[in-house]
């Protein structure tokens, strides 16, 4: 089940972070409110320093036949734990049993490996809870202000989003999660107050081939994101969940990935 990975950890930098669309200089509501987003997130290292807490994580990857059933099942239980903006990860339970300690190194293996990929060069980066401000990312969608929406009490500004054509020269080259990023589209919806992103629903434009389709096709995936302010004041993740549906060499793929946080707990702060 090593092929739901990629998801994991492409969406790591909107789990905290948020999906960050690009400016549209026709809509300068739409402008305003995304301008307010990305301040908020240039103060979180700040913010971050001084608390920590840890929460449970509970991901549930499911491969699905044609008809939707489940044929295959895993579930894995983590404890998180966020000092300082820096999150640890460390597995508890696999499939309600506890894991061989092989297993539970190699998820830590695999956890460092991917924060030390996915972490390199850039501007400001701190894996995983303070993440990557990019400007680059940020131009790499349109974005339309539709309304307000109240979500738990509170007023949200929602945005549509869609993708930029491909800049040149970012055709083939580009990686998997870069060329799915292209295809998404969708909603955004950022707290008015506060202006911390509460919930993403987004979807893929168009299917597209991996390796001219000799890897295989991504033909259809949806995504929700949402996340919710403690009484702390602490907005945090909630709930991340994504289908998929495509095909894997000559084999048909379809599955679904579930990823819960909550149990969450404030804590003494360590060293950053």
């Amino acid at each position: 089940m090593a092929s739901h990975r990629w998801i994991l950890w492409m969406v790591s930098g909107w789990m905290g972070l948020g999906l960050l669309p690009g400016l549209s200089a026709a809509d300068p509501s739409a402008d305003g409110v995304v301008r307010a987003m990305v301040e908020r997130l240039r103060s979180l290292p700040e913010r971050h320093q001084g608390r920590a807490h840890v929460c449970r994580r509970l991901a549930v990857i499911e491969t699905l036949e044609a008809d939707g059933s489940v044929s295959e099942r895993k579930t894995k239980e983590y404890r998180v734990a966020m000092t300082n903006g820096v999150e640890t990860v460390r597995l508890l339970r696999v499939d309600d049993r506890e894991p061989p300690a092989s297993d539970a190194r190699a998820e830590e293996r695999r956890d460092r490996e991917a924060r030390e990929r996915y972490g390199r060069s850039g501007s400001i980066r701190k894996r995983r809870g303070v993440e990557v401000i990019d400007e680059s990312l940020i131009r790499r969608f349109d974005y339309t202000w539709v309304g307000f929406e109240v979500i738990a009490g509170r007023t949200n500004h929602v945005l549509s989003f869609a993708a930029r054509a491909a800049e040149p020269g970012r055709g083939q080259s580009q990686g998997f999660a870069d060329r799915l990023l292209s295809q998404l589209e969708g909603r955004l919806w950022v707290d008015a107050e506060e202006h911390e992103l509460a919930r993403v629903e987004a979807r893929l434009g168009r299917s597209f081939d991996v390796l001219a389709g000799v890897v295989g096709s991504v033909q259809r995936m949806t995504m929700l994101i949402e996340r919710f302010r403690l009484p702390d004041g602490r907005w945090v993740d909630g709930r991340f969940h994504t289908a998929l549906e495509g095909r894997k060499f000559l084999s048909a793929l379809r599955m679904r990935l579930q990823v819960d946080q909550d149990r969450y707990e404030t804590a003494a702060p360590g060293p950053g």
